[in-house]
């Protein structure tokens, strides 16, 4: 992230994230630095797709799927432990979060591994992959949006604040689950592969959020920003067929809508099968870019924007931001607007008990604010553990 001309040598602590999503599950780990700085020294990546059949099973996520996601959470404690990790953070997203059965997944995963997961609401899943993104971006005026597995969250930013979140049911395994036909790798007639992504086109364009209910500025130099492993697959995929300088990947690099247009009709054109054999796809994104470039073609349609730039960090780099923030002097703060303006003020809203509200005892401002919940301050401080701990147990 720092190059290192920049970055002190006294390392003040190790610090992992692993972030429990619809489709995969993912650990990243940082060195933080005395001055604020940290460099990413680790990480991995496991579909362990703990929201697979989330709808077709009414809502509860199956026991294979928490066992699957045990497993590779087990190992991920081994990477903790060599990696010499001081503290882990683990979230969980929209899969758990919409989960009927949300507290027997998390009991269970932390009788099995020890690791007991924030559960992100669809707001909070937003201003983290937002925090993350601005921390490379330093994007002052745009549309951010961070598409998952089982959600996709809009963001309107003006002078670096967020105006309003948007969170709908976007995500591309959960779409995929329902228009694509995982177990058919060939289809017999290309007419029934377009009569399915027909069907997925109408529906993303109905539940898109129109462009009126964000009230843009149309005066201000709006950026459209994505952030999301869908996103930069499909940017790896375009790089290659277009040429684009990698040397300067994400580096504010502007894919036009045309690219996008070009890459959903190849993308819908082929067959799974095919799909799954393309040099510059992953394999495991092979079953979900097609729909994930569907979202981005009708995003950028209703929008109206004729570009998007992609993203390198999301919501691991925003919860680490975040986490820094409240632990770093004032001038390290003043560097961190984004956060600043988004972090204040803190308010601990009042709990169904009726017990009396407080504020924060991080926020020294005065002014009052709307708690988005009954239950829970906002943004809130998330749980770490100490991995010591962790292994002991």
């Amino acid at each position: 992230m720092y190059p290192s001309s920049v970055v002190e040598s006294k390392k003040k602590e190790s610090i992992a994230i692993i972030d429990l999503g619809y489709n995969s599950v993912k650990i990243s780990a940082y060195d933080i630095y005395k001055n604020g700085h940290y460099r990413k020294k680790f990480q991995r990546q496991e579909y362990v797709q703990i929201g697979l059949d989330l709808r077709k099973n009414n809502g509860l996520i199956s026991k294979q799927n928490i066992e699957r996601t045990a497993t590779a959470l087990l190992s991920f404690k081994k990477d903790l432990k060599e990696q010499n990790v001081d503290f882990v953070i683990p979230i969980a997203t929209s899969a758990v979060r919409d989960a009927i059965n949300q507290k027997e997944v998390l009991y269970t995963l932390k009788d099995q591994t020890g690791l007991f997961f924030n559960v992100l609401s669809g707001p909070e899943e937003g201003f983290f992959s937002y925090l993350g993104s601005q921390s490379y971006m330093h994007v002052p005026n745009g549309l951010f949006f961070d598409l998952g597995g089982g959600s996709m969250e809009i963001m309107h930013i003006q002078d670096f604040k967020i105006v309003k979140t948007v969170c709908v049911e976007l995500g591309v395994l959960r779409l995929s689950e329902k228009f694509i036909k995982f177990k058919q790798y060939e289809y017999k007639d290309n007419l029934g592969s377009k009569i399915d992504y027909e069907k997925l086109e109408k529906t993303i364009a109905k539940n898109m959020p129109p462009r009126r209910q964000f009230k843009l500025d149309e005066s201000t130099d709006l950026k459209l920003v994505a952030i999301g492993g869908t996103a930069r697959s499909i940017y790896k995929f375009i790089s290659k067929i277009f040429i684009l300088n990698l040397s300067h990947s994400y580096h504010h690099v502007l894919l036009e809508k045309r690219m996008i247009d070009i890459t959903n009709r190849i993308f819908s054109e082929l067959s799974l099968h095919e799909m799954s054999s393309l040099r510059f796809v992953d394999s495991q994104r092979s079953k979900t870019i097609t729909t994930g470039s569907f979202i981005l073609k009708i995003l950028m349609e209703k929008f109206n924007f004729s570009s998007m730039l992609i993203c390198p960090t999301g919501i691991r780099e925003g919860i680490l931001e975040y986490y820094l923030y409240f632990r770093m002097d004032k001038n390290y703060r003043k560097k961190k607007k984004f956060i600043e303006i988004n972090c204040e003020p803190l308010v601990v809203v009042e709990n169904n008990d009726n017990k009396k509200s407080s504020r924060d005892s991080n926020s020294s401002s005065t002014s009052s604010a709307t708690p988005i919940s009954n239950s829970y301050a906002f943004p809130r401080r998330l749980e770490s553990i100490k991995v010591n701990k962790l292994i002991a147990d």
